[in-house]
């Protein structure tokens, strides 16, 4: 089923004033702001002024007909969607028509339930360009950037990433998996005077654990099996620069103590080697687990923590920043049909909301994998809700619920802590709530809420 379009401005012109006061009066009904025209050169004068979100024009005019305000409105406003109107429908006028991209082309007498459709399904398309043109304006804003953003949880973060950018100290990124770490642990070293200096990431979940010593610390030829040349590792090759250890809670202990010497001392000796190696490296660390945890088991070293824990940075995932959602899915897709030389301009309507409903477990990860492939699915000019592919994670909550739902729980809530405060004293719970208590009870039955389960022993009404 189509959503219904917000209220739009539609300029209409005809020669024809009783039609033209009839489909006004219609067209306001429906709740939209209408301006009329008797004569073309007076809309044309208009549209210089101020363009309307859709235009309905006549196709047989004096003076000029719809044919040439059509190609006159193309040179101007390609985007805007132009409804062509005629009491004389032939197929060569709409073949002409449809050649001159109008959306559409009714003949007279029309039924109202077929233009409506036709103007839900051109507003649509309208306000989802003007969307792409506002999110690919915002993208352009933002080139310069590691990080696409608009939403005040990643504006709060990028300005303690301003912040720690220009110290040494070692910063220490939390959040979920596929929330964007890396990127922003290139946005701190690419603010930082380390810029110039090289940045290395290294996933330390992802190394097997016998080279995992190598890769990180180095190490000589012929120190073992394979070994048939010198190799300095990821730490000496960071030098003057930045190492980004991702998952850096699934380094193994014995890596653990090595690193934190390599950290306190500043040089690094690699695997099988005499010689130590001075390093000047600023080091950022991630994980998605809970590492405090994680020390309480003792699965990772409390002074190796304290050495990287220095600065702490919490990546919110993308359930707490939807409105980042449509900008980086706009970024993603025009990435997308660039590498694959396809034009396609943008989500229709019903992809938008799909998109936003999503609860994206896997974050802005998933994201891109997703539109990564409806960019590929799809043939159309505007990828549609059956290209954008469900979440094999259906439990998770998703980024906006209905609106009954919401209400629906935030009641549920309010109530709950109302009664926990109050001990389930229902008069007291009414006066703080300013409802009767019958009012009270009827919520309290609506969500099974029984207030012995929130009373005290002994605890009486007054």
């Amino acid at each position: 089923m189509r959503n219904e379009p917000e209220p739009a401005t539609i300029y209409v012109v005809d020669d024809d004033p009783d039609f033209l006061r009839v489909l006004g009066l219609w067209l306001e009904s429906e709740g939209h702001q209408v301006v009329t025209f008797d004569h073309p050169a007076d809309l044309q004068k208009q549209l210089d002024k101020r363009l309307p979100d859709l235009l309905i024009s006549d196709l047989r005019m004096p003076e000029i007909d719809g044919m040439e305000l059509l190609e006159w409105v193309q040179e101007r406003e390609p985007d805007l969607p132009v409804l062509l109107l005629t009491a004389h429908g032939s197929i060569p006028n709409a073949v002409a028509a449809m050649r001159g991209n109008a959306f559409a082309y009714l003949a007279k007498p029309f039924r109202y339930e077929e233009l409506q459709e036709q103007m839900q399904a051109a507003l649509e398309q309208w306000q989802g360009k003007q969307e792409s043109r506002r999110l690919r304006a915002a993208i352009r804003q933002q080139a310069n950037q590691s990080l696409l953003y608009r939403s005040r949880a990643m504006q709060e973060l990028m300005d303690d990433v301003t912040r720690v950018a220009g110290t040494q100290a070692s910063v220490f990124l939390s959040g979920e998996s596929g929330a964007g770490k890396e990127r922003v642990a290139r946005a701190i070293h690419s603010a930082s005077p380390r810029q110039t200096g090289p940045f290395l990431a290294i996933n330390c979940g992802a190394i097997p654990a016998d080279v995992a010593e190598s890769e990180l610390f180095g190490h000589v030829k012929g120190s073992f099996t394979g070994a048939t040349a010198d190799h300095p590792g990821l730490i000496r090759s960071a030098h003057g620069g930045t190492l980004f250890l991702d998952e850096v809670a699934d380094l193994p202990l014995p890596l653990q103590v090595k690193l934190l010497r390599v950290l306190q001392e500043g040089r690094v000796r690699p695997v099988g080697g005499r010689e130590e190696f001075p390093v000047d490296i600023r080091v950022i660390s991630a994980t998605h687990q809970d590492i405090h945890a994680l020390l309480s088991a003792g699965r990772f070293r409390e002074d190796l923590y304290y050495r990287l824990h220095v600065i702490p940075l919490r990546v919110p995932s993308l359930a707490e920043r939807p409105e980042d959602i449509l900008l980086l899915a706009q970024h993603f897709l025009d990435r997308e049909a660039s590498r694959l030389q396809r034009e396609i301009q943008g989500f229709a309507s019903e992809a938008v909301d799909k998109l936003l409903q999503r609860a994206w477990p896997g974050n802005v990860r998933e994201l891109e994998n997703v539109v990564t492939q409806a960019v590929a699915l799809s043939n159309e000019n505007w990828i549609p809700a059956s290209a954008i592919s469900d979440s094999g994670r259906g439990t998770s909550t998703p980024a906006f619920a209905q609106l009954q739902e919401a209400k629906a729980e935030f009641e549920r809530d309010y109530l709950q802590r109302l009664l926990r405060s109050t001990d389930g004293n229902i008069s007291r719970a009414a006066r703080i709530a300013g409802r009767h208590r019958t009012d009270l009870y009827k919520l309290m039955r609506k969500h099974q809420l029984r207030t012995e389960d929130f009373k005290d022993d002994g605890e009486t009404e007054s």
